[in-house]
């Protein structure tokens, strides 16, 4: 019988299928809310029966080639659940979102789900072939969602973001082979089996040489850092949101970046615990995440298009998670740091993906309203627009890390836990903190306050479709930013179990 990540998955292609062959725009609508909140409901359901520090739970397995090692192998632990249940909240409002769009709605709601299906797939995949059959397929719905529904320069965004990611997903592609073929050469045993290869190759059952495995690890972890995107693996990410439909930069940013920082945490961590791995690789994950940290806030300073500043602001917050994943696996005298550390960045991706979500709704509300994003251009839309100001004003707060917020745990577990091992890293991220809000409260000052910009005309606030997804999503925001049950245990039950787990197949004492 089925299992619940099965049947999201089913539930989501049927749902996508039904969806793009409707005939009218209220079917496709109606088909689209429904096929996503289902997938919503179930894994809220899985949340719900899940087992603190049970391991990897709702597991299915079936041999799909068996003459190439190849099967249907999907399960959840508590680094894989949170990003599920991210994918199906963020895909389930963008459909409530979107209630207004119009043009070629059948295809659009149908991409969105097929979008859900193939993310859902990637943070469940416990078969590397499945895994990247999962990665490649989020490439379609979104290249076409640029492309058809993108701004001006849509078809060289979309282009541009097709072969910056896919090249990328070759270099993985040749590790997972490297790995398959060294494993089934040396052990006997072909399979693509992911627990089963990284439990191998970490614990240095495959013999093989220096050389091999960090070659593994350099290709996996370039695949990784691009989809993130970590500077300067980036410039794709700036003119995909810039021409992407409000609905594509959400479901970008919110949970299509997140796969580069899964992983980090699945893949990369332990195959750096391979006995022969090199040890360099933490301080060039370290490295990565400041200078993505630094120069995406430097850069947002002198951005005047709203959308593209906060595409940057996205860039520093994914570095904070390499630098919590560098911090977990340094050098520590103590366990708690690194625990912290790498708690906090798993807690950063879900956190970042519903605030960086109300922050490019709130944009995307913007530009339909008065017909621009250029922040000269706005001021004073808090008289014509008080609720989109109140929504957009606690997701810049949120970004910028104001206690009481998401963000705030989350940024503050990473650079707490990664201080004794990296402080120097840590300093510099602080550094970059001042200027971090420094562009958000410049933003907020110039777009939401001061005169109002009588050339804008009569606007009208936020449409209710809009404005009950980003709602909810600020409420998130706040209840995972506050001592609470529904914070404690997603924090301490589901996740630092996982996080705790992760580090423990690594030496004693961590890499460094």
């Amino acid at each position: 019988m089925a299992g619940p990540i099965t049947w999201i998955l089913l539930v989501l292609l049927v749902g996508a299928i039904i969806t793009f062959l409707t005939r009218t725009l209220q079917q496709a609508r109606i088909v689209a809310l429904i096929s996503s909140g289902i997938a919503l409901l179930i894994s809220i359901l899985m949340y719900l029966g899940y087992e603190s520090g049970a391991g990897m739970q709702f597991r299915e397995s079936v041999m799909w080639i068996p003459s190439l090692g190849i099967g249907y192998n999907v399960g959840v632990d508590g680094l894989g659940l949170p990003m599920v249940i991210l994918a199906t909240l963020i895909s389930f409002l963008c459909v409530i979102y979107a209630w207004g769009e119009e043009h070629r709605a059948n295809q659009f709601f149908a991409l969105v789900l097929l979008m859900d299906m193939a993310l859902v797939g990637v943070f469940a995949s416990l078969d590397f072939f499945l895994f990247y059959i999962f990665w490649e397929l989020t490439l379609i719905p979104m290249f076409f969602l640029i492309g058809v529904w993108g701004g001006p320069r849509k078809d060289y965004s979309a282009i541009k973001f097709l072969i910056y990611t896919h090249v990328a997903s070759l270099a993985m592609l040749l590790a997972i082979f490297a790995m398959y073929y060294f494993n089934g050469k040396m052990t006997g045993t072909y399979t693509f089996d992911m627990i089963y290869l990284l439990d191998a190759y970490s614990r240095g059952m495959v013999p093989i040489s220096p050389y091999w495995i960090n070659l593994i690890i350099g290709g996996m972890l370039f695949g990784f850092l691009v989809k993130m995107p970590a500077v300067p693996f980036h410039t794709w990410l700036p003119d995909a949101h810039v021409e992407a439909p409000t609905v594509g930069s959400i479901l970008l940013a919110a949970v299509l970046l997140k796969m580069g920082g899964y992983g980090l945490f699945r893949v990369i961590i332990p195959l750096m615990a391979n006995p022969d791995a090199s040890t360099r690789f933490v301080l060039v994950i370290a490295v990565f995440g400041v200078v993505s940290i630094l120069f995406s806030t430097f850069v947002a300073l002198a951005q005047k298009d709203l959308k593209k500043l906060v595409a940057y602001s996205s860039i520093g917050h994914m570095g904070y998670v390499s630098l919590g994943v560098a911090g977990a696996v340094a050098f520590g005298t103590s366990d708690i740091p690194r625990i912290l550390a790498n708690t906090g960045a798993m807690y950063q991706m879900f956190s970042h993906g519903i605030i960086t979500a109300v922050l490019f709704g709130s944009v995307g509300v913007i530009q339909h309203a008065t017909g621009t994003r250029i922040i000269e251009d706005l001021g004073g839309l808090t008289k014509h627009m008080p609720k989109l100001a109140f929504i957009m004003l606690a997701g810049f707060l949120a970004s910028l890390g104001l206690p009481g917020m998401s963000g705030f745990v989350a940024e503050f577990s990473i650079l707490t836990g990664s201080f004794p091992q990296l402080p120097h890293f840590v300093l510099l991220a602080m550094f970059g903190i001042v200027f971090v809000a420094a562009y958000h409260l410049w933003a907020i000052q110039r777009a939401l306050f001061g005169p109002y910009n009588e050339y804008l005309g009569d606007i009208h606030d936020i449409a209710i479709y809009e404005l009950i997804p980003l709602a909810i999503l600020v409420a998130l925001i706040i209840v995972l930013g506050t001592p609470n049950p529904v914070c404690n245990h997603l924090y301490h039950g589901v996740m630092q179990p996982t996080a705790t787990h992760i580090l423990s197949i690594l030496p004693e004492g961590g890499l460094l």
